[in-house]
């Protein structure tokens, strides 16, 4: 698997619970007597997909990407030819 993709999962797994969050909150904010049980599953599940793809466009640019070290390897000179005067 790929890092960006990796990367990606990271922060669609973020995004899911920040989404979560936000859309009990709302519902909290609004009331349940207001709504039937299929208004509030829709605006949790909406709050929760716009999470994950938030999330996933913010993984993918590297929020959540570790850079690793490259290890250093020795190179040889490099040969140019001598000037002639």
């Amino acid at each position: 698997m790929s890092k960006e993709c990796l990367s990606a999962l990271k922060g669609s797994l973020v995004g899911t619970i920040i989404g979560f969050g936000f859309g009990m909150a709302t519902l909290a904010t609004i009331g349940f007597d207001q709504m039937s049980l299929f208004e509030g599953v829709l605006l949790a599940s909406c709050s929760v997909f716009g999470g994950v793809l938030y999330g996933a466009l913010i993984g993918v640019t590297g929020a959540f990407r570790k850079e690793t070290a490259r290890p250093v390897t020795k190179t040889e000179p490099v040969l140019t030819s001598p000037r002639v005067a």
